[in-house]
């Protein structure tokens, strides 16, 4: 019976952990988000695989409806407060999770297009002699 959880656990909870920091974490911070998921993945495995063999051996068979409790608990948890990622771009993770890091982001990429014009040349509002001014400007002369 173990080996059906450990494979149901592998093909469903398991992988859940490294997809879902991959997915909701604006990319400033991803690196970060995706090292606090693995990390806190790694503990839980040690805690469970630290644990799990005192509980058999003096709950028996209580330790499966221990665990089958927090996977009831934590089905519902993902049912009602998870939002879904699938098809969702980081802007739109950062306003599910109230987040302003993709919006400044945004903004400092603005500026610094700005301070290169190329907010201008992506818009067209210049002709091309004046794009050809802006990248000699833009040229740094070899010493």
């Amino acid at each position: 019976f173990i080996w059906v959880y450990i494979a149901g656990f592998g093909a469903t909870w398991g992988p859940v952990s490294w997809t879902l920091v991959s997915e909701i974490f604006p990319l400033s911070i991803r690196a970060k988000g995706a090292s606090i998921g693995a990390s806190s993945n790694w503990i839980n495995n040690f805690a469970i695989a630290f644990f799990v063999p005192p509980m058999l051996e003096a709950w028996e068979w209580g330790t499966y409806i221990f665990f089958a409790v927090f996977l009831f608990v934590g089905i519902v948890w993902v049912y009602l407060y998870l939002p879904e990622t699938k098809n969702a771009t980081l802007e739109e993770m950062d306003r599910v999770f109230k987040s302003h890091t993709g919006e400044r982001d945004a903004e400092l990429l603005l500026e610094a297009q700005k301070d290169v014009g190329l907010t201008s040349f992506l818009e067209g509002n210049i002709s091309g002699n004046e794009a050809k001014s802006m990248i000699q400007e833009n040229v740094v002369e070899k010493i």
